[in-house]
């Protein structure tokens, strides 16, 4: 009986997810593409979006933008990053 009322999810991970905070399960995927796309040598990775809300994906865009990523394309369903062009920063002197 206490297994039915696991599948209610808790009020933190509810809250996070109406932030701008990434869950646990979307950090892991977004590194899950990154990572096979480098494995197989590809240029680009595709991210699905479907399960990510608008703060969410907004969020992704920007950490991924901190990182060194250049975004190709990015739409509210699906991200695509280039792997092969880094975005150069330059650091004020």
């Amino acid at each position: 009986m206490a297994n039915r009322y696991d599948k209610i999810p808790d009020y933190k991970v509810v809250k996070s997810a109406m932030q701008q905070e990434l869950t646990d399960k979307q950090i892991e995927y977004v590194k899950s593409e990154i990572e096979t796309s480098a494995l197989k040598n590809d240029d680009k990775v595709y991210v699905d979006l479907i399960s990510f809300n608008p703060n969410q994906k907004r969020k992704l865009g920007q950490i991924l933008k901190e990182k060194g990523y250049q975004l190709e394309e990015d739409s509210n369903w699906s991200i695509l990053i280039d792997l092969k062009t880094p975005v150069v920063r330059f650091k004020r002197l």
